[in-house]
């Protein structure tokens, strides 16, 4: 099955809701947004699902990896910069659409995330993503109504939901989940 990472996760019912429907992770937002937690919002999320499903710290200051993850436990770190990183976790490293060309490679130990939107909900052209190194994860507008699309052109080893699966920032919509992942089971028998 394509791996799941619902972000923006700010309660532990959130988290609970996400992993019990198939999430493979969660991610917890410490940079600037209306879906940012604290470490002990963080810290208690994390205890909820904790191995159930991966926990992954969404970060634009690499400064900051480290010391919430000591403070957390997070099973990776997703790195909105292109700074170097030493800090003992699996890392998505995000890329927008207009980084993606045939100088792009993969960094050992590291997985890219193509990211269209950066939480604005917006998707890009998903035949891009063919040119990037597998595996890599899909992200930018994704919702029930075209996460199947997506995996069936861009043929990710994942795809990372926020906006499109939400009530209000922040708020996950238990119905909008849901769909969610029915769509990306669809598109997985479909493959």
């Amino acid at each position: 099955m394509t791996w799941i990472k619902i972000c923006g996760i700010t309660s532990p019912q959130d988290a609970l809701a996400a992993t019990e429907l198939g999430a493979s992770a969660i991610g917890l937002i410490f940079a600037e947004s209306p879906r940012r937690v604290s470490i002990d919002q963080a810290r208690t999320i994390a205890a909820a699902v904790r191995g159930r499903a991966e926990i992954v710290g969404v970060f634009k200051e690499v400064s900051l990896v480290g010391p919430i993850h000591l403070a957390v436990g997070l099973d990776r770190a997703q790195i909105h910069s292109a700074e170097p990183i030493d800090v003992p976790l699996q890392i998505l490293r995000v890329i927008r659409p207009n980084e993606i060309g045939p100088h792009l490679g993969a960094i050992e130990g590291e997985m890219t995330l193509i990211d269209g939107s950066e939480g604005q909900g917006k998707t890009f052209d998903w035949t891009l993503a063919r040119l990037v190194p597998a595996p890599f994860v899909l992200a930018g507008g994704l919702t029930s109504e075209n996460v199947g699309r997506a995996i069936a052109v861009a043929k990710p080893f994942g795809v990372d939901a926020t906006s499109g699966v939400e009530a209000a920032p922040g708020l996950k919509d238990m119905d909008k989940l849901r769909r969610f992942f029915d769509a990306v089971r669809r598109a997985d028998d479909a493959r």
